[in-house]
């Protein structure tokens, strides 16, 4: 198998699907340092460590893989999740809303914005992001 960045991302997804989460994240971690421009496998590491709650390094993963790429969709909404499970309902619905204006079809960028938008007290916008939800899940 070729020393690649793309094989071991891969090989991280397939090791996570099937719960082996240590060596997946060990998998990701090879991705990001044989291609230190890309921010996917750095939102998967922070995905799969919300997952373990383990919200402080998820954090720091997410905004590693967010300074290599500002508008990347996934790390925004995988961030959003951190603050909102750190109750920090206003920077999760920033973070949330620019995950969506990132990429429209993130269907569950729009689910949280949603939840974050009834805690904030802010109807209209859940009533937007719900819609937009349910478009998307239609289109599925």
């Amino acid at each position: 198998m070729m020393d690649s960045a793309p094989n071991h991302y891969n090989l991280g997804l397939e090791l996570a699907a099937s719960g082996k989460i240590q060596e997946a994240m060990i998998e990701f971690q090879t991705a990001s340092q044989l291609d230190p421009a890309d921010a996917d496998a750095l939102c998967e590491i922070g995905r799969l460590e919300i997952g373990e709650k383990r919200l402080r390094d998820a954090a720091a993963s997410l905004d590693e893989a967010l300074s290599r790429n500002p508008q990347h969709a996934g790390a925004l909404n995988n961030r959003a999740v951190v603050d909102f499970m750190e109750s920090r309902y206003s920077e999760a619905a920033e973070r949330f809303q620019a995950a969506v204006l990132a990429d429209p079809g993130l269907a569950d960028a729009w689910y949280n914005l949603a939840d974050t938008c009834e805690l904030l007290g802010d109807i209209d916008g859940k009533k937007e992001a719900q819609l937009r939800f349910q478009e998307l899940s239609d289109d599925n």
